[in-house]
């Protein structure tokens, strides 16, 4: 019961027992006047009749007497007249009995008015004739009391129906202050820490909202502390502070993660290694600060050049050398690319100033099914051997395996991808691949994550080749409703909830959120099945849109996951107002957990933070036993990986 009512609850009965005391008291001096009212009405009837009945009865003249009894027994507020003589013989005699139909039965035993009679001696000078005696009627009294006590019954319940109307309104608006106190108190517990600007006047809820205000600052400093400090330290193990880049570590970890993902990999993609020759001689020529400031110019025009090229993965590997990944591009852009790499740090006033010109050399691989980040680098190093070999400024680019690979044709019928992909959807042409996702430490089935490929001259082709071709000819939107329709339709034949992806393309159009909220509503039974997994990088370049689906999850039944989380900049941040109810981590972080005690904080800081959001924390990648007893000991919820099974085809 809230406080609320218990207050207005107390308050009535206070008023009950007040008036009830009052009623009671009331009722009993009415009663006690009528009795009086009705005794002294008695006597004074008694004796002005005696007094007019003196000379009939003197003159025995009882036709007299009895008008006279009549007269003033007819009004009918007496219940008895009777005249007595000396000899006791009854002359006159009027009786009535005690009709109060109007009054319950009840009432007149509770009451019980005492007989109010009175007696007279009538007589003729010294002489006494006889007796008079008149007995008041109580009926008009029981109605009078019956009359008040209904009235102040009426009077009562009016007042208590108002009183609690009334008495809640006022507590309602007092009270205001704690609904705002319970609302933090709630929003603490979730990670968002509002201050409550309105202070009530009252002192003792002043001083319960100043208390809230001052506690919530306090958490909010212990968790952007603990938010910065583990952000601080993963950017000290990941992070180039010189130039802002990945580190060789964090190029490593996140070429791999990409290049092993459970999708089929990033499809065709290129590696680029770049380096600064004679590095030290510049050092020692022009002074370290000056040979900083070179790998700064480097590290931002290398950014520039790469920035429109979605997923690269930019990296100082070590001293003056620089590396460069890039999934999902075709060879046409990766040639492109190079060029403007080249172009972009050979311009450099330190290069062109200096003599010999023999400074910059890049070597590029492409590859068009890459599988290893060992083979691509060694390749690429190649490439670079070769550029360096020319006695200039030069780059070097290698094509892997171009003769022999069996994906070269349809590398080169990147013109027809159009044709191909419209095909597909139109005739519903996706294969749906399943990989499990298991609870911790009770490895129990938790969901299924869906992995799309389609057939093209029977080869399956996996998601990171067709994918780039379906963004580029803006055929995202139509191929994800494709994906959540069969999902939505086929959703009872799978065991466990089912993880949808959503592509960040399709998040930005306004006509597919319009038809994905449309579809959840006429689908809302089967919501409560489904999982729609984004990656982080989408949260900041769709955040309000992703920030809606997220709050109207509640509502419609469905859940909300971000994917390959801890890879942006500000990974925990965006978690104070963005209630997702699962986080999947990048397997960068989780392969080889069980040797790397940096990945192995950064994880059990992450656990901290989603389990006070009440999200649940899921490993991707999870390669050896030793990992996933390490994720288990991490308090990690649920895992998926290579232990657990790769996807394959849904039968």
């Amino acid at each position: 019961m809230t406080l609320l009512r218990q207050l207005m609850i107390v308050i009535i009965l206070i008023f009950m027992i007040l008036f009830s005391a009052n009623f009671v008291l009331t009722v009993y001096e009415s009663r006690v006047y009528l009795d009086q009212q009705l005794r002294a009405h008695a006597q004074d009837t008694a004796t002005s009749l005696g007094v007019s009945m003196a000379t009939a009865l003197a003159e025995s003249d009882n036709a007299n007497l009895d008008a006279l009894a009549g007269a003033v027994f007819d009004r009918g507020f007496y219940q008895n007249i009777t005249l007595i003589d000396l000899d006791s013989e009854i002359l006159v005699r009027k009786s009535n009995s005690m009709n109060i139909n109007d009054v319950p039965s009840w009432f007149v035993k509770l009451v019980n008015l005492p007989s109010a009679a009175a007696s007279t001696e009538i007589t003729s000078g010294w002489s006494q004739l006889g007796t008079l005696r008149v007995t008041a009627n109580p009926a008009h009294a029981y109605r009078d009391l019956w009359r008040i006590t209904t009235g102040y019954l009426y009077l009562f319940c009016f007042i208590v129906i108002f009183s609690y109307g009334f008495i809640g309104l006022v507590l309602r608006v007092v009270l205001r202050p704690l609904l705002a106190v319970e609302q933090q108190a709630n929003d603490i517990c979730e990670r968002r820490f509002n201050l409550n600007e309105t202070i009530p006047k009252t002192r003792e809820l002043r001083r319960v909202v100043e208390t809230m205000n001052r506690m919530t600052l306090k958490i909010r400093e212990m968790f952007d502390s603990q938010v910065k400090l583990t952000e601080n330290l993963r950017d000290e193990a990941r992070i180039d502070h010189l130039t802002g880049l990945s580190n060789r570590r964090e190029f490593n970890a996140l070429t791999t993660a990409l290049l092993e993902t459970e999708t089929g990999g990033p499809g065709p993609s290129a590696l680029m290694l770049m380096q600064v020759k004679d590095f030290a001689d510049i050092n020692t020529s022009l002074g370290r600060d000056a040979g900083d400031e070179l790998l700064i110019q480097v590290a931002t025009r290398l950014q520039a050049a790469v920035q429109n090229r979605q997923g690269a993965i930019l990296a100082r590997y070590n001293g003056a050398d620089f590396a460069i990944f890039l999934p999902s591009i075709s060879l046409e852009k990766a040639r492109v690319t190079l060029q403007s790499c080249f172009t972009a740090v050979a311009s450099l006033n330190t290069f062109t100033l200096r003599a010999p010109v023999d400074a910059i050399h890049i070597g590029m691989i492409f590859d068009s099914q890459p599988q290893q980040l060992a083979s691509l680098l060694t390749e690429a190093d190649a490439a670079l051997r070769n550029a360096q070999s020319g006695g200039h400024s030069n780059a070097y680019f290698l094509v892997h395996g171009e003769n022999q690979n069996h994906l070269t044709d349809i590398i080169k019928q990147a013109s027809d991808w159009k044709h191909i992909l419209e095909r597909a959807i139109e005739d519903k042409q996706v294969i749906f691949h399943i990989q499990q996702v298991f609870t911790l430490p009770d490895r129990q089935p938790l969901a299924e994550v869906i992995y799309v490929r389609i057939s093209l001259e029977d080869k399956v082709i996996q998601a990171g080749i067709f994918m780039p071709m379906a963004e580029r000819f803006n055929l995202l939107a139509s191929l994800d409703q494709l994906i959540i329709t069969r999902a939505f339709k086929e959703i009872t034949a799978y065991s466990a909830t089912l993880i949808i992806k959503l592509s960040t393309r399709s998040i930005q159009d306004d006509d597919f959120i319009q038809w994905l909220s449309g579809h959840i509503r006429d689908h809302r039974v089967l919501a409560s099945k489904v999982i729609f997994e984004l990656p982080e990088y989408a949260v900041h370049l769709a955040y309000d849109t992703i920030k809606r689906l997220v709050d109207s999850a509640g509502l419609l039944g469905y859940r909300f996951s971000i994917d390959h989380f801890g890879l942006g900049a500000t990974a925990f941040s965006y978690l104070q107002s963005l209630n997702v109810h699962f986080i999947k981590v990048d397997r960068s972080f989780v392969t080889n957990i069980a040797t790397n005690t940096d990945n192995q904080f950064f994880i059990q800081s992450m656990v901290q933070i989603a389990h006070t959001r009440d999200m649940q924390l899921i490993a991707e990648g999870v390669e050896t036993e030793a990992d996933l007893a390490t994720l288990e000991g991490l308090g990690v919820d649920a895992a998926m990986g290579y232990l657990l099974g790769r996807p394959g085809p849904r039968t």
